[in-house]
């Protein structure tokens, strides 16, 4: 799939940005300095935006506790290795006002400062989330060494300065670095298709490479102007890419089921909180509806973003489902649930059910079974309180492993929920074959209940479809007593809603479960 493999190439981010931090460490202290001032001053200019813009790429995609104690104790020891290295070099006059008027060519301080220039804006680019201008400058970094190449191809001598070798590997490592990271944004992301358009866009980009650098050589050989020739044919290479990567998927031609490019890096930073457990979950109490008592509690995750806040789960459950991160997030929601349930000892929490949502990519992963035991054997968990919840549409594509997987949840005492019915595909086959316990009346239909006579029709229909299956009934989305009575009238055993209660944190919960048990006597409806 084209977002895991851009998702593996931004993992690579990282990994560049410490590689060209400890290319300039290594590289710094043994250059050779030149007798000018003002060259010194442009090379270490250059290492030092080399140095700032790497560590905020490690910052960002590391999200390390102490990344910041990290990027100054970096920064502390490269400045003092500037003062160390800088001052052994006797040669340098330190007198600027008299060394400075030497003789330092345009030519030797263009190449240095026009890359870290670039880095430094596309930095600034990227932060902002301009992805596409942030991209074509590190397209134009990552080429700028051509020149020297295309120069010595060509048989150019010395045609562009001496600090641009000294400064390259370690430019070039940090444009890779902040590259990868945002390579999941258009249109770059293009480029790196895996299926057969991506290949052939690739093998247009190389045939075109290759006949600007042979014309080029050919400019040469007639005697045009030997130094605009490799800067013209590295423009000509940064237009190619810039063109077809930009034009050539305009019409969206993917013969795969990927992601919008705008939420391939939002997979990324989903991938990276699941990493560095940026989640937690709130609970919604379900009531039966006959003696008003506390029966259970849906699990239901939320993210906590460290910019943007919280993020609904309507953002980022669909781009886990098609990235497959929904595996890992539906594991921790599944043990942080059972841990938490199991940890209520007092009133009607310490015989509450808990009910987890799982994915049919979960229902589907392999030793998913072993896992839900594992789970309940760790957290001590009676198997009898575990509801798993699935869509209908999980029991419609689900296959033979699927079906196994169920079958042995249910033998081991775990309940079995069917959410949002009626929504989807209603196939009334899997209602008949599926060993279920509880069966959920969609909030759509509640909405319109009572005064709507089709939708009063739908639900008083699944509800008696229910019960004749031996399902017992969940109305969810509850949120007036008009809603309330009628769901009661139509014989639906439990329910939830925000006429009893929103989904809230495990603390506030309890105070609410408190609250309850000194308003309501025992044995009386809520």
């Amino acid at each position: 799939m084209r977002h895991r493999f851009l998702r593996s190439v931004q993992k690579l981010a990282p990994w560049l940005a410490i590689a060209s931090i400890v290319t300039v460490f290594l590289t710094f202290p043994f250059i050779t300095f030149p007798n000018e001032y003002g060259l010194c001053i442009a090379l270490s200019l250059s290492f030092l935006v080399f140095i700032t813009v790497s560590l905020r790429t490690l910052h960002v995609t590391w999200r390390h506790q102490h990344s910041s104690i990290i990027s100054a104790s970096v920064m502390l020891l490269f400045l003092a290795e500037i003062f160390l290295v800088v001052g052994s070099h006797r040669h340098i006059a330190l007198n600027l006002a008299a060394a400075y008027p030497a003789v330092v060519r345009f030519d030797q301080l263009t190449p240095d400062l026009l890359m870290a220039a670039l880095i430094m804006l596309a930095s600034v680019l990227c932060h902002i989330q301009w992805s596409k201008c942030s991209q074509a400058l590190l397209c134009i970094v990552m080429l700028l060494p051509v020149n020297g190449l295309l120069a010595w191809l060509y048989g150019i001598p010395d045609a562009y300065g001496q600090l641009s070798l000294l400064a390259s590997l370690g430019g070039l490592l940090c444009a890779a670095a902040l590259l990868a990271k945002q390579i999941s944004q258009t249109s770059m992301s293009y480029l790196l298709l895996l299926d057969d358009s991506g290949r052939h866009l690739r093998w247009i980009v190389c045939i075109l490479f290759l006949c600007a650098i042979v014309l080029g050589g050919v400019g040469v050989y007639f005697k045009h102007d030997p130094r605009v020739t490799p800067i013209i044919v590295t423009l000509s290479l940064i237009a190619i890419v810039s063109i077809m990567t930009t034009t050539y998927y305009r019409k969206g031609v993917v013969h795969e089921q990927v992601l919008p490019p705008e939420d391939l890096a939002f997979a990324s930073e989903l991938e990276a909180a699941i990493a560095h457990q940026e989640f937690y979950l709130v609970y919604q109490p379900q009531i039966d509806f006959n003696s008003g008592k506390l029966v259970g509690v849906e699990a239901l995750i939320r993210w906590q973003h460290p910019q943007h806040g919280v993020v609904p789960p309507n953002r980022f459950i669909g781009v886990a489902e098609l990235t497959g991160l929904i595996v890992p997030m539906g594991a921790w929601v599944l043990k942080a649930a059972c841990q938490q349930v199991t940890a209520w000892q007092d009133g009607e929490l310490a015989a509450a059910k808990v009910s987890v949502n799982v994915s049919p990519l979960q229902l589907q992963a392999e030793g998913f079974t072993d896992y839900v035991r594992q789970v309940l054997r760790e957290t001590g968990l009676a198997a009898e309180r575990l509801v798993i919840e699935l869509t209908e549409s999980a029991f419609v594509h689900s296959d033979c492993k699927s079906m196994q997987n169920l079958q042995a949840l249910k033998r081991i005492g775990v309940k079995l929920a069917i959410d949002d019915f009626g929504t989807g595909y209603s196939c009334l086959a899997y209602l008949r074959d599926i060993p279920g316990d509880y069966l959920k009346v969609d909030r759509s239909f509640v909405n319109d209940v009572p005064g709507k006579e089709r939708s009063e029709a739908v639900t008083s229909a699944i509800v008696v479809l229910g019960k004749n299956l031996h399902y017992q009934i969940v109305a969810e989305g509850v949120e007036t007593e008009a809603q309330a009575n009628y769901l009661r009238g139509l014989g639906c055993d439990f329910v939830q809603g925000f006429l009893y209660a929103r989904p809230m944190p495990e603390h506030e919960l309890q105070q609410w479960v408190q609250a309850r048990a000194e308003v309501t006597p025992a044995g009386h409806q809520a």
